[in-house]
């Protein structure tokens, strides 16, 4: 009897245990990627940083989370792979319309957030669409650069309050 009780218990200690580090390696993949430098508005094929993609990966999250963490890290081929596999799903479709803006395939882009069902994070889709276009007449523009950083990274914040 004394066993079962302990067995009980120690499932959901176990179970809260587990989430609170799950949580920390996900607040300090955030943390880490939140600190760096000012991101390029098209990183090409050069992942911010290679060691965070396994981290990343094995995170258990819900897979947009671990979809927007990779987009923050540059890593456009695992974001992609996600959105891919969620497609149809608003905030899978917001991913894929960002994926690829940031890898410059503008035209591609505009076509996912022409398909976006409304999104908190798209009040406009002809704002969404013309911020496309403006990234692609001015892929240095600093500016821009900050607004898509801010963008991204609340896409992670987002997808971490609400995709469980």
């Amino acid at each position: 009897m004394h066993r079962a009780l302990w067995r009980r218990h120690r499932t959901p200690l176990a179970a809260h245990l587990h989430s609170l580090a799950m949580a920390s390696s996900t607040d300090s993949i955030q943390a880490t990627l939140f600190a760096r430098p000012l991101p390029p508005l098209e990183p090409g094929k050069t992942v911010y940083d290679r060691d965070l993609v396994k981290q990343i990966s094995a995170l258990k999250e819900h897979r947009f989370v671990i979809a927007a963490l990779h987009l923050a890290n540059d890593d456009i081929h695992h974001a992609h792979l996600i959105a891919q596999d969620s497609e149809g799903d608003p905030t899978a479709d917001l991913l894929h319309a960002t994926l690829h803006r940031r890898e410059g395939d503008y035209w591609n882009s505009k076509y996912w957030y022409s398909r976006l069902s409304p999104h908190p994070l798209v009040p406009s889709i002809p704002s969404a669409k013309a911020f496309v276009d403006a990234c692609e007449r001015d892929p240095k523009s600093e500016s821009l650069r900050q607004r898509q950083w801010d963008e991204l990274k609340a896409l992670v914040e987002w997808t971490r309050a609400h995709c469980k």
